[in-house]
């Protein structure tokens, strides 16, 4: 039976989860290159431009443009066997970040929330892992890699919490275990993985204070399932789930000897995916993908780092095979957010509503 390998045609590694309560997620940590045949890399690269915008309570734009701004981000693996049952690799990508930008398209004037009052904060979390793969037998394997987690020099200026800093970056070290159970013969994988939360506490110059103080941010510990498997000649079927603590990794300051402010109100969060590939002769092959991730069912926020309530999204990649080695892919991501009112913008009821984002990605990879 002719299976398509790997589901991953769809390559949008991105997360659309930016803006959610969920957390300030960018891209998820994927373990299948370590599964592909022999010696194996890629590089992608992958944009998303989100539309988040606010209207007020007669439904008027109070936003002349997306409070996120558009990001473009690479992500590079490599995967060698060393040994007949051992494989190691690494992986490069954007794991977090936040691109706020109230300032710049905020039109609602009614004191105190001039644009000038609003809040606008820049981080970028990347992140290298290194990941080995030890086979049991031919069917189990397991998992284990170090994350290093570099938080980026990242500004905050939030008026309405007396913020206006810069912050320097730092590294963060983090821990990767997993296993896996295959079925060759019927492109059949299923893998567990999990990942540690990594702190990062940035020291940060405010304005106006005398003594330092620091931005403090973290990454939550992930639990992964994702699940392949054949379903028919050249048809695959696969889906995933990613569980992410991120109500106990809040974004925080504090100035030396105070007490620390939460500045994001994230939720824990579960996100999921299921999609179909399908191969086509021998050099084409194509996905699809529903994923979605539930909100929290209130419909509201007290932060403006909470920009939407739940999502749901559509997926499409193709992949082109240049030769036995070589392939060339393309892919797409559109997702819909859910509404959220915010009862920070006062008395017209601001709210986040109809808003979405888009990505794009292109990948080449090559095996030998």
């Amino acid at each position: 039976m002719s299976l398509v390998k790997y589901a991953g045609v769809s390559l949008i590694a991105m997360s659309a989860s930016m803006g959610h309560a969920g957390g300030m997620e960018a891209t998820a940590l994927s373990a299948g290159f370590m599964f592909e045949d022999g010696n194996y890399g890629s590089v992608s690269v992958q944009s998303q431009s989100p539309s988040l915008k606010a209207v007020d309570g007669t439904g008027a734009s109070i936003t002349s443009g997306s409070v996120i701004g558009s990001v473009t981000s690479t992500n590079i693996k490599a995967k060698a066997d060393v040994l007949d049952n051992l494989s190691v690799g690494i992986t490069y990508y954007r794991q977090a970040g936040i691109k706020l930008d109230y300032q710049s398209v905020w039109t609602y004037a009614t004191a105190p929330l001039v644009a000038a009052a609003m809040p606008k904060v820049d981080l970028d979390v990347t992140a290298l892992t290194a990941l080995a793969k030890y086979g049991v037998n031919q069917n189990f394997s397991v998992l284990a890699g170090l994350k290093s987690g570099t938080a980026s020099n990242a500004t905050a200026v939030i008026p309405s919490s007396a913020v206006s800093g810069a912050a320097t970056g730092k590294d963060s070290l983090s821990y990767v275990a997993g296993v896996a159970y295959e079925m060759p013969e019927i492109a059949f994988r299923a893998e567990l993985v999990y990942e540690t939360s990594a702190e990062f506490s940035l020291p940060t110059t405010f304005v106006g204070q005398a003594q330092p103080g620091t931005i403090d941010a973290s990454t939550p510990t992930y639990t992964n399932l994702y699940v392949q498997s054949g379903i028919a000649e050249d048809t695959l079927l696969f889906g995933s789930l990613r569980q992410a603590d991120w109500g106990k990794n809040q974004v925080s300051y504090t100035y030396s000897g105070a007490a620390a402010v939460e500045l994001s109100s994230f939720e824990n969060s579960t996100s999921y995916e299921i999609g179909l590939g399908r191969k086509f002769g021998d050099t084409w092959s194509s996905s699809i993908a529903y994923n979605w991730e539930d909100g929290s069912g209130t419909g509201t926020t007290t932060s403006p780092f909470t920009l939407s309530d739940g999502r749901q999204g559509l997926s499409v990649g193709a992949k082109y095979s240049l030769n036995e080695n070589t392939s060339i892919s393309l892919g797409g991501n559109y997702t819909k957010f859910g509404d959220i009112s915010a009862a920070w913008t006062g008395a017209l009821g601001g709210k986040f509503s109809g808003n979405s984002t888009t990505t794009l990605g292109a990948n080449i990879s090559h095996s030998f």
